[in-house]
């Protein structure tokens, strides 16, 4: 089975521009993706939703939008790919596990990392209202279509959900298949949260605080030991009506 699909993937590398086969691999995870998020939302339990058409339609026009930036830049390279290893050496073989396995360990906690911080500063003042307000046009993650996950500006989308993959995989220079996977992985994450109540996410629309990150890693270390403690102890403080020590 591994050299079949060795093969199939050679072969559609001799027919097609690097770049061009790239794209494919992209479209094909986001096609997916969208897939089994319609699936979810069949069997996810029964809710009143607040979800409009023009939200779904938006969420879908970003996934567009991201495709489009991907086919220009690789137009604008002469057909040549982001992730230049894959196609580096004839004939196509597949990565050992053991890489799999430890690239997919580590671009996740990346992907966390970055998505934190980019997700913090579309929380700052001077950028909120003109990248991230839209996304909060949701107040309640859990009363909405799936989908609306993706509900968001372009320029939102493409640098908080687009560019923490794309920038992990290229650091790691990760073989094309396991990109796939690491896109599909990240992407359906937050589809499987909300359908067992995303809790945490209904609360950061509502007050624009915490939950910042996507697997709760960063959040957990700063709610520790960054800002993060300082607010929370500040807020359970207010809440028993207790004054906060100056830090």
């Amino acid at each position: 089975m591994a050299s079949a699909l060795a093969g199939f993937v050679d072969g559609i590398m001799d027919r097609y521009p690097s770049g061009y086969v790239e794209v494919l691999a992209s479209v094909s995870v986001q096609l997916i993706y969208l897939a089994f998020g319609l699936f979810v939302e069949c069997i996810r339990p029964a809710y009143v939703s607040e979800t409009s058409r023009k939200m779904l339609v938006q969420s879908l026009r970003n996934h567009v939008a991201a495709t489009l930036v991907h086919v220009l830049y690789v137009a604008w390279m002469g057909g040549q790919p982001v992730l230049t290893r894959t196609f580096a050496t004839r004939p196509y073989t597949l990565p050992p596990w053991t890489e799999v396995v430890r690239h997919l360990a580590i671009a996740l906690v990346l992907r966390d990392v970055l998505f934190y911080t980019i997700h913090q500063l579309w929380h700052l003042p001077q950028l909120y209202k003109f990248v991230h307000a839209k996304h909060h046009e949701v107040r309640r993650p859990s009363r909405h279509h799936i989908l609306t996950i993706s509900y968001m500006s372009v320029t939102d989308f493409m640098f908080l959900y687009g560019f923490p993959v794309m920038a992990v995989a290229k650091a790691l220079e990760m073989d094309i298949l396991t990109t796939m996977a690491f896109s599909f992985v990240s992407a359906v994450g937050e589809q499987i949260r909300l359908v067992f109540g995303d809790v945490g996410h209904d609360e950061h629309h509502l007050t624009n605080t915490g939950d910042y990150g996507v697997y709760g890693i960063m959040d957990t270390l700063f709610s520790r030991y960054g800002h993060g403690a300082a607010k929370k102890r500040k807020m359970e403080s207010q809440s028993h009506g207790q004054a906060v020590p100056a830090t």
